[in-house]
């Protein structure tokens, strides 16, 4: 896997760059894990439902895309029914519709959602996802909002350190 440069590119360029994240990816017992903040309703979701969260894999279904990765695995519960009104997500956003079933709203995603949400995959991961293959297996690591800006803060270092490689190449 190549990130910024296909085998055309390269082939022009003479260099390919891979990202840290490619290089040292993050996994937990062999399975790409994502690094999650918990939302605002997390607490609303029953502690087995919790603890299924961030110990289960879950699985990515062909029912996924642009808008939102649908993931099967054990359903997760709230405490009590949940009612809510529609309000804005953002990308990473994970709903949790009456199902059970984790939806993680991706780039395309739209701007509302109705549904509880459990927890938000961070942005420095969120490409990493978004590589994640249909029928391919993924797992939660729970975060802190430190740990996020850490991690986007390396992630935008890494940006710029590309940027100035291909314009030193190109120049």
């Amino acid at each position: 896997m190549r990130a910024l440069a296909t085998s055309h590119e390269q082939t022009e360029t003479g260099f390919g760059l891979m990202p840290q994240a490619l290089a040292m990816p993050l996994h937990v017992d062999g399975v790409a894990a994502m690094r999650v903040l918990p939302a605002a309703e997390y607490s609303l979701f029953t502690d087995a439902s919790q603890q299924v969260f961030w110990r289960e894999e879950w699985k990515i279904t062909a029912q996924s895309d642009r808008y939102g990765y649908r993931l099967a695995g054990t359903p997760l519960e709230p405490r009590a029914a949940i009612d809510m009104r529609s309000h804005g997500i953002v990308p990473g956003v994970i709903q949790v519709p009456s199902g059970g079933q984790p939806i993680v709203q991706m780039r395309d995603a739209q701007p509302s959602g109705g549904y509880p949400k459990i927890g938000t995959v961070i942005e420095a991961d969120l490409w990493r996802l978004g590589q994640a293959p249909i029928g391919s297996r993924i797992r939660f690591i729970e975060t802190t909002w430190d740990e996020a800006v850490a991690a986007l803060e390396q992630t935008r270092r890494w940006l710029a350190e590309a940027r100035r490689l291909i314009g030193l190449q190109r120049g």
